[in-house]
This record gives C-alpha cells, sequence and structure tokens, in this order.
C-alpha cells in the first residue's frame, strides 16, 4: 500500500510538471511595436531602442529571447506560430490582440487632426497652424462640417489614427503604412499631395506635433496649398502610453515581478525613455477594469 501511495504521489507529481512544460511551452519570447516607428526614425535608431528594449525587459525576468519586431495587428494574432508571451505596444495593438494588459503607461496624449483647410487669398504663405479653439465659433463649426465631408490620412496602427477613425472626425481615414525615415512630416507631405482648392485634407497625429506642423518646401497638386490655413482639432478621447501585455499562459508570479520592475522605473536614461515612449511625466500603472473600458472606447474597440 505503501508502495502505491508513493507512486501515485510521484504520478501526481509528474503530472503537475507536464502540465508546468506544457504552459511555458505555449508561448515564447516576446514582441516589440517599436516607437521609432511612429516618429520615421533611421534603422540605425530603430535598432538602439530595440537593444535598450531587449535589455530591459532581462530585468524582468520575461523571456526576450527571441524578442520579434512587430507592427500590425495579425502579426499578433497569427496562429502560424507560437504566440509571444508578451508585447510591448500601444493601446491599439495591446487591446486588439487580446493579451492581458499588465501595466500601462498612464500619461495622457491628445490626439488631433491637422486639417489642411481652404486656401486664404492674398494670406501669408506657409502660415504656422492654429488651434480650433483659436476660431470664432461660426469658423469652428464650418471647418468641423467640411473635415466630416474630408480624407484624412493617419499612420497605421496609430492611436492617434484609430481615435480618429472612433470619432468620425474625417468621412475616411487612410492607413499610411509605418516607415523608416517616413515620420508624421511624410504622412503630412501625402496629405498636401491630396489636398486642392476643393478637397480639404488632414492627418491624425498628436496635437503638439500638429501645433508645430508646416507644409514650406513641400509639393502639392496645387500651389494655393501654401496658403492655406492649417487648423488643430483635437479629439474628445485621449490616448495613453505604451504599455506591456502579456499571453494567458504566463503565470501571474511572473507577471508580478514584471509589472514591479516598470512601476518602479522612475529615472530612465535617454535611451531608454525613447525606446519605452515615455514622456516627462510617465507612470506605470496596472488599470483597472474601468481605465481599460475607457482605453478600448477610445480607438473604437469593443470585446
Amino acid at each position: 500500500m505503501a508502495n502505491f501511495f508513493a507512486f501515485r504521489s510521484v504520478l501526481t507529481m509528474s503530472i503537475a510538471l507536464a502540465a508546468t512544460a506544457a504552459q511555458a511551452q505555449s508561448c515564447e519570447g516576446g514582441a516589440y511595436l517599436n516607437p521609432q516607428l511612429f516618429s520615421g526614425e533611421a534603422a540605425s535608431q530603430h535598432a538602439l531602442a530595440e537593444q535598450e528594449m531587449r535589455a530591459f525587459m532581462a530585468t524582468t525576468g520575461l523571456s526576450t529571447t527571441p524578442l520579434y519586431s512587430i507592427k500590425h495587428v495579425d502579426e499578433v494574432t497569427s496562429s502560424s506560430r507560437a504566440p509571444y508571451c508578451w508585447i510591448y505596444s500601444n493601446q491599439v495593438m495591446g487591446l486588439m490582440s487580446g493579451y492581458k494588459p499588465v501595466v500601462v503607461n498612464s500619461e495622457a496624449g491628445q490626439p488631433s487632426v491637422l486639417a489642411i483647410t481652404g486656401a486664404v487669398a492674398g494670406g501669408p504663405k506657409d502660415p504656422g497652424a492654429v488651434a480650433l479653439k483659436s476660431l470664432t465659433e461660426a469658423d469652428q463649426l464650418a471647418v468641423l462640417d467640411q473635415l466630416r465631408r474630408s480624407k484624412c490620412l493617419g499612420t497605421s496602427g496609430g492611436v492617434e489614427t484609430e481615435i480618429v477613425k472612433a470619432e468620425g472626425l474625417c468621412a475616411i481615414v487612410v492607413n499610411v503604412p509605418p516607415q523608416s525615415t517616413v515620420g508624421q512630416q511624410g504622412v503630412i507631405a501625402k496629405a498636401v499631395y491630396e489636398w486642392d482648392d476643393q478637397t480639404w485634407a488632414g492627418v491624425a497625429t498628436r496635437a503638439g506635433s500638429a501645433l508645430k506642423a508646416s507644409v514650406k518646401g513641400m509639393a502639392g497638386r496645387s500651389e494655393n496649398v501654401h496658403t492655406a490655413r492649417l487648423v488643430v482639432v483635437p479629439t474628445k478621447g485621449t490616448s495613453v502610453g505604451f504599455g506591456l501585455y502579456a499571453h494567458p499562459s504566463v503565470p501571474a508570479a511572473n507577471l508580478k515581478k514584471a509589472a514591479s520592475v516598470f512601476q518602479a522605473l522612475s529615472s530612465p536614461s535617454k535611451p531608454l525613455a525613447v525606446a519605452l515612449d515615455l514622456g516627462p511625466r510617465f507612470s506605470f500603472v496596472e488599470p483597472s477594469a474601468a481605465q481599460l473600458e475607457k482605453m478600448g472606447a477610445a480607438i473604437g474597440f469593443r470585446k
């Protein structure tokens, strides 16, 4: 009888170890949505950010081998390979992938549309952008009405793009694939080419970038684009920063350790801050159910 119980104990332990091993093998490595893609930096800057990301993630205890570079949600959801154990990405890819949010940078961002509106006869050449709220109420309404009948462009997978789509600020939002050396200026250049005297164009981007934008030196189908008024139209919804999202098979204890490493981060080096897309007021938090619902609603995502 003693031998039977000993055998049963060994068998139970073997089954448990096999289950643990199977769980560990259900995902591999991690995936990284490099924020340098959205700013259009050169490949060398992408590589530097990835190097920083790999070194930082190694301190969390989560596997970094292999570390995949991703650009699209379907690269996460593809069933043609073992799933990633974790992804570090913006809220679009994080939520739409179906992965579990571990921590997100709660730093709020304000998406906007840089609207290239009508040309101003006799106006200054290549004027600076102005905020929508600086216009008269009648002008604001006119801009919003025309924008809802205009084409806008936005970086594919970008939070700003998805929020502008969800709010219907433009008649259509065309996705522009992120590329090396083609950042927001490249997207603006495409919008400038789309613009003509009868048709406005817009760009989904961050408010800070939009307010600094200019069409100077850009080629359009009409030279009148250089006297067009640039108006920055903010979205109602805001965004959060990048975050860590995990595959369901990753043990809770591992995620707890990883979360603590992110939450303890206070004075990152400049290269690491760039790699994690951190602003001056970053703060990693475990999002509540209400926060997740708000994040999803902003980009038009529903479970």
